[in-house]
């Protein structure tokens, strides 16, 4: 039986699905991390031969029967790591078929429309938009990193919280709830603590997106200057889109725009705002949720390319 394999493959964990010609899922797996980004070259190898090898186990058939193996993973845009990535594939399980890369952001795209054209915004603890048209133009835009970039996400809300609730105490800006409502989610005992879990504590980026449910709680209470750091967050995001838009010159066009990632879907306060500027600016886009993972956008393009 022939049948195609689709892996989203993060900077946290690795997901694969295995499906036959139909779009049935017939098995899937989850490993570690395969960005090559963050991980080392070794170890993304393992992983993906991991998969791979687990996957058609399951099914009980033979690699040689796999029409096209699809990867979505950070920076598979750039052509020097879409070649070492598929070499990796080729080299951990001697796959000779159809080898497909792109970006994490195009199977999240097709996974969350179901189908290859439309835009995609995610705002988790990074952010990015994408988008892609039906002639198969794409472009993107953030997704530069937490350093100099990644507005609208979960980090940088993180940050403008954590910014603002110090200028609070200082007395250099506009008093909030966030000056205590942090230092008691972090378990810190004065503000001066917030040096060391910054500086020296070894908080990593994960950590301070996860202050946007303080963020989040906040402003369900009615804090302005929490709800500015949202509607700031909402606004980047929107900047974005525009400028995917404008590029691709989809204003016009009756297109899908899905949203997906911890900040954007569990924040409603941004979510809101986000799609209220949307929609004024281009009525005829249409916002909606994911339908599908990253994993099952994956196995569509896998799908597409063998059909």
């Amino acid at each position: 039986m022939k049948y195609v394999i689709g892996i989203d493959g993060g900077g946290t964990k690795s997901h694969m699905k295995i499906a036959d010609l139909n779009g049935n899922i017939i098995a899937e797996a989850v490993k570690g991390p395969s960005n090559i980004n963050s991980a080392s070259e070794e170890d993304v190898k393992k992983v993906f031969k991991d998969l791979i090898c687990e996957g058609i186990k399951v099914i009980g058939l033979q690699l040689n029967e796999c029409s096209a193996i699809c990867i979505g993973t950070a920076g598979a845009d750039r052509a020097e790591d879409k070649v070492i990535i598929e070499s990796m594939i080729r080299g951990a399980v001697g796959y000779k078929g159809k080898l497909i890369v792109v970006n994490d952001a195009e199977v999240a795209l097709t996974g969350g429309i179901g189908k290859r054209e439309g835009i995609i915004v995610i705002s988790g603890t990074g952010s990015i938009c994408y988008g892609r048209t039906e002639e198969g133009k794409s472009c993107r835009s953030g997704g530069w990193g937490h350093i100099i970039g990644d507005e609208g996400s979960g980090y940088d809300i993180g940050i403008s919280a954590i910014k603002a609730a110090l200028k609070s105490y200082d007395g250099r800006g506009e008093k909030t709830i966030l000056e205590n409502s942090i230092l008691e989610y972090l378990d810190l005992k004065c503000h001066e603590d917030l040096i060391n879990y910054i500086y020296r504590s070894g908080a990593g980026k994960k950590e301070i997106a996860s202050i946007t449910r303080v963020v989040n709680a906040a402003g369900e209470k009615g804090d302005a200057v929490s709800k500015r750091i949202l509607e700031a967050a909402a606004n980047e995001l929107f900047l974005s889109v525009k400028a995917v838009v404008d590029k691709l010159d989809l204003g016009d066009r009756n297109i899908y725009l899905v949203t997906t990632g911890g900040a954007i879907n569990n924040i409603n306060y941004l979510y809101d705002e986000f799609k209220n500027k949307v929609n004024k600016f281009y009525p005829r886009v249409n916002i909606l949720h994911m339908k599908n993972d990253s994993a099952f956008g994956a196995v569509i393009i896998a799908r597409s390319e063998v059909n």
